[in-house]
């Protein structure tokens, strides 16, 4: 069964553990170093992978899961909570406007 909340760091699978949806987080933990960073994916003909969307941020994030999506991936990060789900952070004060942080990424590997 997919969840509405994302607690730990690793890849998680579109419709089987995770639900398609707007998902926000407070960024990275609290003194951490490195920002939090997350990835849409989806998965090639060829058997690799690509890069729909990411990016990197020191501030708080808003992503939208979209069904079409094969995965999502996430380190460094506090939990993700579907906006306007329990426990999610207020997603109406986000907005992805407070991404000061921002970072964006062609790919990985790069």
């Amino acid at each position: 069964m997919s969840q509405t909340r994302i607690l730990a760091d690793g890849l998680y699978r579109v419709g089987a553990d995770v639900q398609p949806g707007t998902y926000t987080t407070a960024g990275p933990w609290p003194g951490s170093l490195l920002p939090c960073t997350w990835s849409r994916i989806e998965e090639l003909p060829n058997g690799g992978v690509g890069i729909l969307d990411s990016g990197a941020s020191f501030g708080p994030v808003t992503v939208t899961i979209e069904p079409g999506d094969d995965g999502f991936t996430t380190a460094g990060c506090r939990a993700w909570s579907q906006a306007g789900g329990p426990g999610s952070v207020d997603a109406g004060s986000l907005n992805g406007s407070l991404d000061f942080g921002s970072l964006r990424a062609g790919s990985f590997g790069s």
